[in-house]
């Protein structure tokens, strides 16, 4: 009994020391990781004498918000805040109703071509966006919509990754749950919008979260096709600030802050369907 006892206690430290191994590994991998946005945060609230010191330094001594408050006082970040905004909320609006519907034709019914479109809809993915730039430029250029949101909104309405993702989730939907709306008589759009759209509720968080935050960092696109700046979105504002600021960290640390605090908040809301939709397997009967 005692070796049995002695054996159960040495296999209870072998797993707390793993487990306590792994805790300070994660704990250091998340301080390295958070360190830089610690930076930014503590730069962003410090006075301009603090910002002058050659001496790196992560404690303020005398913290200000006149950076935040210069910024927006000067009306071009609230502005582009807005844009961005309308930008971001447009797109996923969009994508979390077209995605989806795309995504349960492709799960749920049989048509020609079926497979050869969602293949060539996939083989999309395979194509780096860099590629994409000049001719995207050239046919916005044709259809008149230079300088204005439409090419960062249109175009994305139903990207491949999107339908990809809805219909991967919608096809671990029961088929006896479509088959017995229609037997009460639904219409597909009852049937999508009654069963489907309800059980795909950590579906559309991730979709909703992805869409969001790659609308919201989009840098590439809105620099080449937007002109005026009062049209600008908030990351190309950030950029401007270390040419129309030179010498005041601060202040673009502040501008960093701001267009990142949004899909922050964002995340940490819906960070439980994020999860969930990406690690689960699905629905069974």
């Amino acid at each position: 009994m005692s070796r049995r006892a002695s054996s159960a206690n040495a296999a209870m430290r072998s797993h707390l020391l793993e487990r306590v191994a792994i805790y300070v590994v994660l704990t250091l991998v998340g301080l390295v990781i958070a360190l830089p946005f610690y930076y930014m945060a503590v730069t962003s609230v410090k006075p301009p004498q603090e910002i002058t010191d050659p001496n790196i330094s992560l404690i303020v001594h005398h913290p200000t918000l006149e950076p935040y408050t210069g910024l927006f006082d000067a009306g071009l970040v609230l502005q582009a805040c807005w844009n961005s905004l309308f930008v971001a909320v447009c797109l996923t609006a969009g994508t979390l109703l077209l995605c989806p519907l795309a995504g349960y034709a492709f799960a749920k019914h049989r048509f020609p071509g079926k497979d050869a479109l969602f293949l060539g809809l996939m083989a999309t993915m395979m194509i780096p966006g860099t590629v994409l730039l000049v001719p995207g430029f050239l046919l916005f250029r044709d259809f008149g919509w230079l300088d204005t949101w439409l090419p960062l909104i249109v175009p994305g309405l139903a990207g491949a990754f999107g339908v990809f993702l809805a219909r991967q989730f919608i096809e671990r939907i029961p088929d006896s749950l479509v088959d017995s709306g229609k037997v009460d008589g639904f219409s597909e759009l009852r049937i999508f919008f009654s069963i489907i759209m309800p059980l795909s509720k950590p579906l559309l968080a991730t979709l909703g979260i992805l869409t969001f935050l790659g609308s919201w960092n989009s840098f590439l696109g809105p620099l080449i096709i937007l002109l005026d700046e009062k049209k600008f979105t908030l990351p190309l504002v950030v950029a401007m600030l270390q040419g129309r600021f030179p010498g005041k960290e601060n202040w673009q640390m502040a501008g960093a802050m701001i267009s990142i605090l949004p899909v922050l908040i964002l995340f940490f809301i819906f960070q439980r369907q994020l999860v969930q939709s990406l690690a689960a397997t699905g629905l069974k009967e």
